[in-house]
């Protein structure tokens, strides 16, 4: 089971980054894990997942996503796309938490299958005022924003819009994380002292 102090930081600094959010006027914040590292032609590096991604989750798994909901008059929502259960799957590629079990675990609001990504996810941001995603950091994913942006754009005669700014994300989690709490500083200062003892020894 995931590490209950680690959730309560996550929880709020998800908090946090939906009050910047709203005080911007509101909108939706899209932010991928890190995609798996092929090393040869059936196996992959060991998975190390993305920062950013851990930094609000504490969730480890590959193919997941996190989508934040923020509006101005401070109602919030937490999605996360995560993989399927699937024990088959799991003899090979190790444990997945599956959407409903990472959901009570982890504390989001909701949690769906990756697999329905590019159906889900242009139905959050619809009728949202901005969406905030994190510029240059994996190759490709401006595509994948692009091509939910031109989903929503698509139901414009229904009466539906599209967030009409973007915004990088980074800005955000970059300035928070710059200010380290009582267990990030425990931790620099262990990891500190294990590469001081290294050195001498």
């Amino acid at each position: 089971m995931p590490d209950p102090n680690l959730l309560a930081r996550c929880a709020a600094r998800r908090a946090e980054v939906v009050r910047q959010l709203a005080a911007a006027g509101g909108g939706v914040a899209v932010l991928p894990t890190a995609p798996e590292a092929l090393r040869n032609r059936d196996a992959d590096y060991p998975y190390r997942h993305d920062s950013y991604f851990y930094y609000l989750t504490g969730f480890t798994e590959p193919h997941s996503l996190l989508v934040l909901q923020a509006s101005a008059c401070g109602q919030s929502r937490s999605v996360l796309f995560c993989r399927d259960k699937d024990m088959e799957r799991e003899i090979w590629d190790g444990f997945r938490w599956g959407p409903e079990a990472a959901r009570e675990a982890f504390g989001f609001d909701a949690a769906l299958s990756i697999d329905s990504l590019d159906t889900e996810l242009p139905k959050l941001l619809a009728d949202q005022p901005a969406v905030w995603w994190p510029f240059a950091v994996q190759p490709g994913f401006e595509a994948q924003i692009a091509g939910w942006l031109a989903a929503v754009r698509a139901q414009a005669r229904a009466g539906v819009t599209a967030p009409h700014t973007q915004h990088d994300l980074c800005a955000v989690l970059d300035e928070m994380r710059l200010f380290k709490d009582a267990y990030e500083l425990d931790t620099i200062r262990r990891a500190c002292a294990i590469s001081a003892a290294a050195h001498i020894r």
